[in-house]
């Protein structure tokens, strides 16, 4: 563990028990266990009843050296610690900070008290040695990150849902119920933030909390927030909803270890998602689905045909072998698509055979005259039954980076010649939905024509891309605390 001073005016580190510009002596204390006051009630008979604990603010002292290079050195780094550890007028509280290996990093504000004047005795041409007294009003180590979770309308139907993706936060039997760990080991604020449409919306912890009464419309977001002063329920323009709560609210702290929170939310809403305008996947197959054009396909075979409509139940097209004669297996469709030097691509097509057979995946990168550059990379067989489409493809993993002097990328299913079957008259070896994307694994077909996807051009002759997509309109309640600790160490 490392430990900081921090504020406005900059950040040091007090490192113990090596050479250093500024070293935490052995006669630092305070930092420990905060000064507790405990309450006894002294009656008639013996001893006392004990009434409750409850915790001071800290003190504490810092041991301080500063050590420079000679007398002007350590003059600067004395005042660097001076503009740090005593706070500017109206300004945010200087801190204490403790930063684990594993990233977590706690934080102690503090007032200075003293010990910052330097004497005769206490400094040198290379050291000045303090004994700096402070005050932290909060006395708890408080993580500076917050956690949070979530219970959301994730279905059409009415109720709130746990989202365990932040936190671990486990199902329970009832809907809106979780249990919850805090990491801490006292108690933390907790802060609720809860977006509309819907309510009333009950919330509580182990049992104990609140109701906010008023049913919010969509786009209605409150925040219920503890303060130095109490607690405030604000609403997204910043009026005061505190009259919304239900009769005698009260607003616990998240106990350390384990805990139920129980939310629910009358009328919640799933909402809907609406595409932004990130681009997450670009699909590089110019004419994907083979509405209305062949560009970029290939197909090695007898009685080649491209047919507009009808692969299993879409209206894609296809590209189609047909046998007019019995024929040895051999068979291929492919695809090309425009490709740089580096490109690393992922692909997949959707195959569909008359009869049992067998194929491979192929890939190979060519250069401006279509000649191969590199090798060709050869995937595993994969079994077709018969009149199943089936989708074959290669991730970006089984393939080198695009080599010098690559602009193209072609991707082949092929019969196998060895494990392949003959074709008898009237068969047919059809392809279509391909996609070459530059995503590390094969990713579901898309091309412009779907929802939350777009043409880079010409509609079914150009590019296609698939937008990042955002919520919107859904009901959630949101639950954000920093964990606390009486000690670091």
């Amino acid at each position: 563990m490392k430990i900081f001073l921090e504020s406005q005016s900059g950040r040091i580190e007090l490192v113990t028990g090596r050479d250093s510009e500024f070293l935490l002596g052995e006669k630092t204390s305070g930092l420990g266990v905060a000064q507790k006051v405990s309450r006894l009630t002294r009656g008639s008979g013996v001893g006392a009843s004990y009434r409750g604990t409850r915790t001071e603010s800290r003190l504490a002292d810092l041991h301080v050296f500063v050590r420079g290079a000679d007398r002007t050195a350590t003059g600067t780094l004395y005042e660097r610690l001076v503009s740090i550890a005593v706070p500017r007028a109206g300004g945010p509280l200087p801190l204490l900070v403790a930063e684990y290996a594993d990233g977590r990093t706690f934080e102690l504000p503090f007032v200075y008290l003293s010990g910052l004047e330097l004497s005769g005795t206490a400094s040198g041409p290379r050291m000045a040695e303090s004994l700096i007294s402070i005050e932290c009003p909060a006395p708890f180590w408080t993580a500076r990150d917050a956690l949070s979770f979530s219970v959301a309308n994730e279905s059409s139907g009415v109720g709130l849902l746990p989202n365990l993706a932040q936190l671990p936060v486990s199902r329970s039997a009832a809907i809106g119920s979780i249990t919850l760990e805090n990491p801490g080991d006292v108690d933390s604020d907790i802060s609720w933030t809860i977006t509309g449409p819907g309510g009333p919306t009950p919330i509580s912890i182990n049992g104990v909390g609140f109701v906010f009464e008023a049913v919010l419309q969509s786009g209605e977001v409150i925040t219920i927030v503890r303060t130095p002063t109490g607690v405030k329920v604000l609403d997204q323009a910043g009026a005061n909803r505190y009259a919304d709560l239900g009769p005698a609210p009260k607003f616990p702290r998240l106990p350390a270890g384990i805990s139920v929170v129980d939310i629910e939310m009358a009328n919640a809403s799933p909402g809907g998602w609406e595409p932004t305008t990130d681009i997450i996947q670009t699909n590089r197959v110019t004419s994907p689905s083979l509405r209305v054009s062949a560009e970029g396909w290939q197909a090695f075979g007898a009685g080649l045909a491209r047919t507009a409509t009808g692969f299993y139940g879409s209206d894609a097209g296809f590209l189609a072998l047909t046998w007019a004669a019995a024929s040895t297996p051999e068979a291929a469709v492919q695809v090309q698509v425009p490709a740089a030097v580096g490109d690393v691509l992922s692909a997949s097509l959707s195959v569909l055979s008359s009869v049992a057979q067998t194929v491979r995946v192929m890939t190979q990168f060519v250069d401006y005259a279509g000649a191969p550059v590199g090798p060709l990379t050869l995937g595993g067989s994969v079994e077709l039954p018969a009149n199943t489409p089936v989708v074959v493809g290669v991730d970006s993993t089984d393939l080198d980076p695009a080599p010098e002097g690559t602009v193209g990328f072609r991707f082949m299913a092929s019969v196998d010649v060895v494990g392949g079957r003959s074709w008898a008259v009237g068969d047919t070896f059809a392809a279509s939905l391909g996609i070459v994307t530059a995503s590390p694994a094969r990713t579901v077909f898309f091309d412009g024509s779907f929802e939350g996807a777009g043409w880079a051009g010409t509609a079914d002759a150009s590019e296609s891309v698939l937008f990042d997509r955002v919520r919107v309109n859904q009901s959630t309640v949101q639950g954000f605390y920093k964990p606390r600790r009486e000690v670091v160490y």
